[in-house]
């Protein structure tokens, strides 16, 4: 299978500008634009002395800090070198032989399932509805007997839509899920932004639900690499089986314990992303021909004009120091669709400007 296109390779950028990685905006990743907390660099500080021994290979503290924060037992808990580790390791650790995808979304999950030889079958949400959440088609899918699906593979707020499926309606997929004895998989990468709609507190009531997260986006070093798993104990305990030693290095693990306790971070961070989403939409709404799509994540889905070609349009940004996550290939979406996250005001008005001027130029 092709190697899929991510985001955030500032790198291969800086490479082909011959610019510094520093003059790289990177609108490709949508990771926090406020930075890491300041406690993380005191917690590298303190955890230096750490590195003379191998890391603890349970996350012993880590899982501890994450069960109270979710509120459920740290059995449930697995972390991992970001969720993208886990994500591979599911399909294999749980059977998974045939599975069910809601897109347009990420495109690890049909990686992950293909490479462990399982098959795969999407069902789309339609551009002609904004991008809502397929349910009905899922549920759909989900009552007939041929096919039978494993699991259902569903990201919520999803990427690179930025739909949030509701807990209350997550919870009647997984009723269902229940009676045909598969899995529900939940990524919630991006839930820090819509924390009330998390499903984590059905995972009692559903022992067939598995989420995913990542604690480096929301807190902004995803160079860190730190993902976890919630579930039942055995699934933990599976998954764990096949999980290479010393996944998640010391520093990274003491690094996430302490941002953890920041709240004053977590708020400032909600608040000054609902404002910023709401007023960058808007400007980029302004832009003649351009579409864009709701989101409570923190990024945004855009449509180009008529005649436009997302490849074209990220190939010209990234001449400019600004990368865009060029959709075209994904599954579901078109070639003039585009992913950008939300960064700081100046930097988000930078992009809007650079889009604004391709805009006028390829206006017949």
């Amino acid at each position: 299978m092709t190697q899929p296109t991510h985001g955030g390779n500032v790198y291969k950028a800086a490479y082909e500008q011959q610019i510094p990685v520093d003059r790289i905006l990177d609108f490709s990743a949508s990771i926090n634009p406020l930075g890491p907390p300041a406690v993380m660099r005191h917690a590298i500080r303190s955890a230096i002395k750490q590195i003379v021994h191998y890391p603890d290979p349970d996350c012993r503290q880590l899982r501890q800090a994450l069960a109270q924060r979710c509120g459920v037992d740290p059995s449930m808990i697995l972390v991992g070198n970001g969720s993208t580790e886990l994500i591979h390791l599911l399909p294999r650790a749980l059977g998974i032989k045939s599975a069910l995808i809601v897109g347009p979304t990420f495109e690890e999950y049909a990686r992950a399932l293909q490479d462990a030889g399982s098959t795969v079958r999407y069902v789309y949400a339609r551009r002609e509805e904004r991008f809502r959440p397929p349910v009905t088609e899922v549920l759909r899918a989900l009552s007939t007997k041929r096919p039978r699906f494993d699991a259902v593979f569903v990201c919520n707020p999803n990427n690179p839509t930025g739909q949030m499926i509701t807990r209350s309606v997550m919870c009647e997929i997984a009723e269902v899920i229940e009676r045909r004895q598969s899995w529900l998989i939940v990524d919630e990468a991006f839930i820090d932004y819509c924390q009330n709609q998390s499903v984590v507190s059905l995972l009692s009531a559903h022992p067939r639900i598995v989420m995913l997260r990542s604690l480096t986006k929301f807190y902004a070093m995803p160079g860190l690499r730190v993902g976890y798993l919630l579930g039942a104990s055995k699934v933990v305990d599976q998954m764990k089986e096949r999980q290479p030693p010393w996944s998640v290095n010391s520093l990274a693990q003491a690094v996430c314990c302490a941002v953890l306790r920041d709240r004053a971070y977590e708020i400032k961070s909600r608040v000054f992303m609902a404002n910023e989403r709401s007023r960058f939409m808007k400007e980029l709404r302004s832009l003649p021909g351009v579409r864009v799509y709701s989101s409570v994540a923190n990024f945004v889905l855009i449509e180009l004009p008529d005649r436009s070609s997302a490849g074209l349009v990220a190939d010209q940004l990234a001449a400019e120091g600004l990368l865009v996550r060029d959709c075209s290939t994904l599954p579901g979406l078109s070639a003039r669709m585009i992913r950008v996250a939300v960064r700081t005001v100046k930097e988000n008005r930078r992009l809007t400007g650079a889009l604004g001027a391709y805009v006028a130029n390829a206006a017949p």
